[in-house]
């Protein structure tokens, strides 16, 4: 790596660590103050409370790098402008995509590692944090939802259960069809379909329904009236809370749950919204640096106070309209990779008309 390139990335690097570290602090603190009643009703031992936010962290910082990013590359490559380092540079024969290189590269690496961290680490973390909060806050709050619409359920490896709604009230599901796959989900080798599942004596039993079972060339049909399932190996409490919120799994386990949706006729495209948003996301670390930056090596009187400014204001207008795209992916308004792209795309398309319009 050429000097000039580590000392760029030197003076970038010192500012996005402080940065991210501040926003963490602030992050912390705001939310510790939000739920510290809830910990102090509890009785929540303080090793447990610093282990919740040891769990949160990951995702904090998944959340604030995009905000640090912006405000290192405005700050860094700012102050450079401010005391005709640029100049000086560019005086020397180094254009401005050549001294910017080193940070979009750093950019796209940082993108391709939250990306990666988003399937393999992220998961993880969020569900202990989960099970933190509901072990030791929710232990003794009732929950007051009693029904639960459209719950999947992995019974095994190959076989899956949707129930259309459930019952906590009375512990029975309503609209019950169970599939049982074969050859890596290419084929369906048996469905069940049932009006009702009923917890009863600690066992699953499936009533009023139909098995279908199918090879390669017939079909058999049994109907029955009521079907002892001992091999679902999950309780009631399990059942009503068995999908995951969707930064609880990784980009595969989503796929695979949107796909059982499909396979039951659901409409999956709020999922896919937010399937779709596991890649998009961790691109904005590099699209923010693609903005900011050859913005800030625009020569300006305004100080280190103005930059803050303009990195929040960005900032806000960029994760406002990510926001937004995904509301209205949710509820169907716009197709789902486009609602999961739109801010990227929109602040992409700037980036790349300002590096354009910079001088070279």
């Amino acid at each position: 790596m050429r000097i000039l390139d580590k000392y760029i990335l030197r003076r970038f690097l010192g500012t996005l660590l402080f940065s991210l570290v501040a926003f963490s602090i602030i992050f912390i603190i705001v939310d510790l103050i939000g739920y510290m009643d809830k910990f102090i009703d509890r009785d929540v031992p303080r090793l447990v409370v610093a282990q919740y936010y040891f769990y949160y962290l990951p995702y904090i910082i998944v959340l604030s790098l995009p905000v640090a990013m912006l405000l290192a590359s405005l700050f860094s490559i700012g102050q450079m402008t401010r005391y005709n380092e640029i100049v000086a540079m560019s005086a020397s024969g180094v254009s401005l995509y050549r001294i910017l290189r080193p940070l979009f590269i750093f950019g796209l690496i940082c993108s391709v590692f939250i990306l990666y961290s988003g399937e393999k680490f992220i998961p993880i973390t969020n569900q202990k944090k989960i099970n933190i909060y509901q072990t030791y806050v929710s232990k003794s709050k009732k929950k007051n939802k009693t029904r639960h619409n459209d719950v999947y359920a992995q019974i095994s490896e190959n076989q899956w259960m949707h129930v259309g709604y459930f019952d906590t009230r009375i512990n029975t599901g309503f609209k019950v069809s169970v599939q049982r796959f074969e050859d890596n989900y290419s084929h369906i080798n048996q469905r069940i379909d049932a009006a009702k599942i009923i917890w009863q004596d600690s066992t699953w039993a499936l009533q009023n329904g139909v098995i279908r079972d199918f090879d390669r060339r017939t079909e058999i049909i049994e109907k029955f009236d009521k079907l002892q399932r001992p091999d679902f190996e999950f309780d009631v409490q399990e059942i009503s809370n068995s999908q995951k919120k969707t930064e609880e799994m990784s980009y595969w386990e989503l796929n695979r749950f949107i796909e059982n949706i499909r396979r039951n006729g659901g409409n999956p495209n709020r999922w896919l919204v937010d399937l779709y948003m596991k890649i998009s996301f961790p691109f904005a670390n590099l699209i923010i640096i693609l903005f900011g930056a050859p913005l800030a090596s625009r020569k300006t009187r305004s100080g280190p106070a103005v930059s803050f400014g303009i990195s929040l204001l960005i900032c806000f207008l960029y994760f406002g309209i990510i926001k937004v795209g995904q509301a209205l992916g949710h509820n169907g308004t716009l197709p789902p990779l486009l609602a999961a792209w739109i801010g990227n795309i929109i602040f992409g398309t700037a980036a790349i008309y300002i590096l354009f319009k910079m001088r070279k």
